[in-house]
């Protein structure tokens, strides 16, 4: 994750759904850059965008294993009150070849993955990923059970089944 200009950093002062108080925060132009050697490949461009973490200690993205991919999800909050948004990307095991995931979830289509900030993280069964939905006050019961994704390289997309 590399900042395209000035990074403003600060910090919380009160409490509140994105963070406790004093934790940190960070706000730019942001590119997600992956770097093999020499060569650097812009996955995704995060314009005026605001991460808020306990610590300024380098983030780390999650990473899950698919069969024919290696997957990892960045999330700028730690929490919201309302469910963690996850940037999901990929690596195809075969190719090489390394790109950005869209979600596709009822017909919608979305550069984030919406999942539960409580455990545990989404995870991979019978090479799907499991994905607790956020859960909170007025959540309809079909919004509550779990939601699989499958892996369409081809496309580049995670679509709930």
């Amino acid at each position: 994750m590399i900042s395209n200009g000035k990074e403003e950093r600060g910090h919380l002062l009160v409490s509140s759904v994105m963070g406790q108080e004093g934790d940190q925060t960070f706000q730019s132009n942001y590119s997600i850059v992956y770097r093999q050697g020499e060569h650097d490949k812009v996955l995704l461009e995060l314009p005026a965008y605001l991460f808020v973490q306990p610590s300024d200690k380098k983030l780390s993205f999650k990473k899950v294993n698919f069969k024919d991919a290696d997957v990892y999800i960045l999330a700028p909050q730690y929490q919201t009150g309302h469910g963690l948004e996850g940037y999901v990307f990929a690596i195809d095991k075969q190719s090489g070849d390394v790109f950005s995931l869209e979600i596709i979830k009822k017909g919608h289509v979305s550069k984030t993955l919406v999942y539960s900030e409580s455990e545990p993280f989404p995870y991979i069964q019978n090479e799907q990923l499991v994905v607790h939905p956020p859960i909170g006050a007025g959540t309809p019961e079909e919004d509550t059970k779990d939601v699989f994704y499958k892996l369409d390289l081809i496309n580049k997309l995670l679509v709930a089944e």
